[in-house]
């Protein structure tokens, strides 16, 4: 990411937010054909990179389906998919380049209206979305340019994570203290969060800071419990109104991108998920009579074929049985609710997996999702928050009921999903255990796989699809909770498997991060590889980041 690189991104940046936004040129003195940082209206680069640091289309595809929501296992063997841990250079440079688009182009803003009243909460929300995404792309990969990154370095060095986490821990407290919510809102539908609202910013920013308060937890207790405390303290989401989504439109860049793919050929349900949603809560595959109270519940799915008997209630909306946007390699699957094993490669798109199945017979991501080209992407959403008050609370980091905030995390998500109250109390109140032996009450804590953070991790691994797997994935390699499966199959050109490892469902038996990109080596190459050196000595996904202690 040299000098050159950074410097067309930015001035691409502030010519693409000038694009499309017209109608407020007339008010403003600068030549829109030779635009200059200082001379832009933050607005238009606030909106350019809070859409841009979203995948969308193609790179959502790459990024998150292929690789982010493989790695955890939502979904498996979807074709190019890295479910033989051989990731794609392509989808690496997406996650990459995306985040370095947002990281320039937010220090651009900042630089030029820092001292500038009139802009001061443009300023300050560009800093919390710029945190947001990088802290995205150093949980994925480890030590990454930061500090330097947006400079006029030739080649900027390489901030360990450690580094990052203490760095942005300061830049959220900052911009949370200079957000001022009596000033006019200047920036309205140009910020496509949370419309300009600088109270919400706040607990946006708080939240994010309890987030990396829990994720650090294990290897600087004291700094967490320091920063969980002040999160709690200075004010995080208090409802779902103050949850984050990104809106949605017509535009590529900012359109669902679940809806642009729903015909491809991708977001195949795991066995790993119908593990852990199967026989948890205790309740019914959905009946017609279900179907009364809740228009999530389709006909396909009452009428799903290898359904279980009971299940998780949000299950069969968030995976439909297979057939029903795009066709079944066999016929006789359509209608298929079942999931396949992670592992099971084949490089041909549409072709039999190793175990002679194909990926399109098995149930698919349902129109709850894919429905509407304006759904609202989730970025942070109220349950998280809930469930990440339960984990620094079982862990001591904060005072509080963790059933509470436990409870609180089911009930947001079902929500959701229109899941009758009726219904969700008779699930929390469940001792009807999943494939592992974990259950939804609180209290229950009899068996294996059953402890309390088992079933905050297991309630959090379900809430968080679709659009959460990259904090997904990252709680899987914290805790190594909920249960997953080894992969069955993995390239021994990229991955190192100790048979005893996947035969004992050890850590080392998965993914721990995603590789350096290529071209690093080429442009930054002293420094990429003194923080491969510090980060187990070579670029391989089985070396662990810094807050992944096993």
């Amino acid at each position: 990411m040299n000098k050159l690189f950074k410097t067309i991104i930015s001035i691409v940046g502030i010519s693409m937010a000038f694009a499309g936004c017209t109608g407020d040129f007339d008010n403003m003195n600068t030549d829109p054909n030779n635009p200059t940082p200082g001379s832009v209206d933050p607005k238009f680069q606030l909106i350019f990179i809070q859409g841009r640091g979203i995948p969308y289309a193609n790179q959502w595809q790459q990024i998150d389906q292929l690789m982010i929501s493989t790695l955890c296992e939502y979904s498996a063997n979807d074709g190019l998919s890295a479910s033989d841990y051989n990731i794609d250079s392509r989808y690496i440079d997406d996650l990459w380049n995306l985040s370095y688009t947002v990281l320039t182009n937010a220090n651009s803003l900042i630089s030029a209206n820092e001292d500038k009243p009139i802009y001061n909460n443009v300023v300050q929300m560009a800093r919390i979305w710029k945190a947001y995404v990088m802290l995205r792309l150093t949980n994925c990969i480890g030590d990454v340019p930061y500090s330097e990154a947006a400079d006029d370095i030739d080649q900027p060095k390489y901030d360990t994570q450690k580094d990052i986490y203490y760095t942005i821990f300061d830049e959220l407290k900052d911009a949370v203290s200079k957000l001022d919510e009596s000033a006019a809102n200047n920036v309205g539908s140009y910020d496509l969060i949370y419309g300009g609202d600088a109270a919400k910013w706040k607990k946006f920013a708080n939240s994010i800071r309890l987030r990396m308060a829990v994720r650090i937890s294990d290897v600087d207790a004291a700094k967490a419990k320091t920063e969980a405390e002040a999160a709690i303290t200075a004010g995080v989401f208090a409802g779902e109104d103050d949850a984050a989504y990104m809106k949605q439109g017509e535009d590529k860049f900012s359109q669902n991108p679940i809806y642009y793919h729903k015909g491809s050929a991708v977001m195949h349900m795991s066995t790993a998920y119908k593990r852990l949603v199967t026989g948890i809560g205790g309740q019914a595959w959905p009946t017609a009579a279900d179907r009364v109270s809740n228009a999530n519940i389709t006909e396909a799915i009452i009428a799903a074929k290898n359904a279980p008997a009971t299940v998780d209630p949000r299950a069969p909306i968030q995976f439909e049985p297979a057939g029903m946007i795009d066709d079944p390699q066999d016929p006789a699957m359509k209608g298929n609710w079942d999931g396949t094993d992670p592992g099971h490669v084949t490089s041909a798109v549409g072709a039999a997996m190793d175990n002679g199945q194909f990926v399109s017979n098995f149930a698919k991501i349902g129109p709850w999702y894919y429905g509407t080209i304006d759904r609202k992407y989730q970025l942070f959403k109220y349950s998280e928050l809930c469930f990440l008050k339960a984990i620094a609370i079982e862990r001591g980091l904060i005072a509080g009921n963790a059933k509470d905030a436990y409870e609180a995390g089911v009930r947001s998500n079902m929500a959701e999903f229109d899941i009758p109250e009726a219904v969700i109390t008779d699930y929390l109140a469940s001792t009807a255990p999943n494939y592992y032996g974990t259950t939804a009450k609180y209290d229950d804590t009899t068996g294996d796989c059953n402890t309390h953070m088992d079933k905050i991790l297991t309630q959090k691994y379900i809430a968080q699809f679709q659009e959460c797997s990259f904090e997904t994935w990252a709680d899987h390699r914290q805790f190594h909770k909920p249960t997953l499966m080894p992969f069955a199959s993995v390239s021994s050109s990229v991955f190192t498997m100790n048979p005893a490892d996947q035969a004992n469902n050890t850590p080392n038996a998965y993914v721990k991060r995603i590789y350096y990109p290529s071209s690093e080596y080429t442009v930054n190459a002293a420094n990429v590889k003194e923080a491969e050196s510090r980060m187990g000595g070579t670029n391989s996904i089985q070396n662990n980041v810094w807050w992944d202690v096993d």
